[in-house]
């Protein structure tokens, strides 16, 4: 994006309206999963505790919770991603849409909360010989994303969606959801940091000056939910900028999400401090 497109970006940030949000701490991870699981067909109560990770069997489905985040994950080991070597999946987008809603409909998946189809992907496989060209190629599996909206604003990050999975007959063969419950609003945004300061940061943090080795292809304004084995006390706006990262001594490129802090008042570090380029005496 160059300096006009990103300044528009973030002019029509302004009269966004949101909050920061405290994550319900208060219950425990099996609280609310109980009835979810016999909606998906497990009648056995007897969880196996490993780590982080509680998890019950009931062959052929693995219905797991993760303690961190409350997130849950139901698969049917039997056909989850499972290639017959025959079947392939043709649906489109709109069909496959239709049909998970349906599913998270019927389980309840959305909970309090709203989520919206916004992605849908596909499971390839192909068979080819040693040295070969890959022929025979399929689709063997479809996983509908369906993303949290929180104020009208998406949610991204590892954490924040339904993702849906569907078989060759478009029968559900697993599902997996990963939104924290919410307890409240800790407190309104006072207001939004402008982009001077975030390009600033993102420059520091990733030891590179934008149009000298630092692009940023993409900004949005959305909140962000942390994936399923991370610990989370609240849910915050921030902006996600799409980089593009280019070495300059050997033209190496790669390409990285960074999420900075949109509210004045935002909390915390959002960045792991070991993600970022490796230090000079490394």
């Amino acid at each position: 994006m160059d300096d006009d497109a990103l300044a528009a970006r973030w002019t029509s940030f302004a009269d966004v309206r949101a909050n920061i949000f405290r994550v319900d701490q208060s219950f425990e991870p099996l609280d609310d999963v109980a009835e979810l699981a016999a909606r998906a067909g497990l009648v056995n109560r007897n969880w196996n505790e490993m780590g982080p990770v509680l998890g019950t069997t009931q062959e052929p489905y693995v219905f797991t919770v993760y303690r961190p985040s409350r997130a849950v994950q139901c698969i049917d080991s039997s056909r989850w991603q499972v290639d017959d070597g025959v079947s392939t999946l043709e649906v489109s987008d709109d069909n496959a849409i239709a049909v998970a809603v349906r599913e998270v409909e019927r389980l309840g998946l959305s909970d309090r909360d709203v989520f919206r189809p916004t992605r849908v992907t596909r499971l390839n496989v192909a068979s080819g010989q040693k040295d070969g060209i890959p022929v025979a190629a399929r689709v063997i599996d479809v996983g509908v994303v369906l993303t949290r909206i929180i104020d009208e604003v998406p949610v991204e990050g590892q954490g924040g969606n339904i993702v849906v999975y569907l078989d060759w007959d478009l029968e559900l063969t697993g599902f997996q959801r990963v939104a924290r419950r919410i307890s409240g609003v800790y407190e309104p945004v006072r207001g939004w940091r402008q982009i001077d300061e975030v390009v600033a940061e993102v420059e520091t943090y990733w030891r590179a000056e934008r149009n000298r080795g630092l692009t940023i292809e993409d900004a949005r304004l959305c909140y962000l939910e942390l994936g399923r084995l991370q610990e989370q006390q609240f849910i915050q706006p921030v902006y996600a900028l799409s980089l593009r990262l280019t070495n300059r001594e050997n033209d190496e490129v790669r390409t990285a999400e960074h999420y900075a802090a949109a509210a004045v008042n935002g909390i915390g570090a959002l960045m792991p401090s070991d993600f970022g380029p490796p230090t000079q005496d490394r």
